[in-house]
């Protein structure tokens, strides 16, 4: 019998910085109406309705099948095929592995570090962080990009280091590590033992690394937006959300 569901605290921690992901399909109002009426602002959860609570909190955000399990698998099969150009198992752990070893977090420390967190940009700094951008590690030769643009996004950067810590956008990584876990799961191409032992791969380097899911969710914002090129507003939304709504497992597992 598969295991889908987590067992140790560590592991679900490491679910719900997959929370964001899970939260697209808007699932906290259907978790509220079956956990609402034991949840009184201000009031502790009794041992035993607390424990109820966090088994639906889990059947809703923690479970490796996504609680659809076949019925998704070629979409996920698909999902994973056009997005992550993974088609087997060994594209899957590779993926993983990528993730783990530097994700997107890697470039963009390096491209952090060469802005200073406020002040003029001069000439040099800018053709520096132009020819680290602009490398292209999947090709030989570099992409094309305005001078204009590279100074906005130069701009862009400095601005990051209001919002972030040193971890810079790893809440991102560690999401999309703990997704692409579950995505190739469901696909078929790793069995409930790897995924696990996957997702606790990922654990030392991104546990107890956020003060709170604050952080956390703006270390995601600005990963995210630093991959798309652009905010996504309900992507925004989707954070405010698990920050605020009241069933949301962020505010039964807290990270410190």
């Amino acid at each position: 019998m598969q295991r889908v569901l987590p067992e140790t605290t560590l592991e679900k921690n490491m679910m719900c910085m997959g929370a964001v992901f899970i939260e697209e399909n808007f699932l906290l109002d259907d978790l509220y109406e079956i956990i609402g009426s034991d949840l009184v602002e201000g009031q502790e959860l009794a041992e035993d309705v607390k424990e109820q609570v966090l088994e639906e909190v889990g059947e809703y955000f923690f479970r490796l099948d996504m609680n659809w399990g076949d019925e998704i698998k070629a979409d996920c099969i698909e999902i994973l095929q056009d997005y992550w150009g993974v088609k087997s198992r060994e594209d899957a752990l590779k993926n993983l592995e990528d993730i783990r070893q530097q994700g997107h977090r890697v470039k963009f420390n390096v491209l952090r570090g060469i802005v200073p967190a406020d002040g003029n940009l001069d000439h040099h700094t800018l053709e520096k962080f132009k020819q680290v951008f602009t490398f292209d590690f999947s090709e030989d030769k570099p992409a094309q990009i305005s001078d204009e643009d590279i100074r906005k996004l130069a701009q862009w950067f400095q601005r990051t280091h209001r919002f972030l810590g040193q971890h810079g956008i790893l809440a991102w990584d560690a999401a999309r590590f703990v997704h692409l876990a579950r995505l190739s799961f469901v696909a078929g191409y790793l069995n409930d033992n790897e995924a696990w032992a996957e997702i606790l791969k990922m654990a030392p380097i991104a546990n107890d690394k956020f003060h709170d899911w604050m952080e956390f969710s703006q270390s995601f914002l600005i990963g995210r937006t630093f991959w798309s090129g652009s905010e996504d507003p309900l992507v925004k939304k989707i954070c405010e959300r698990l920050l605020g709504h009241p069933a949301s497992p962020w505010n039964f597992y807290p990270l410190s």
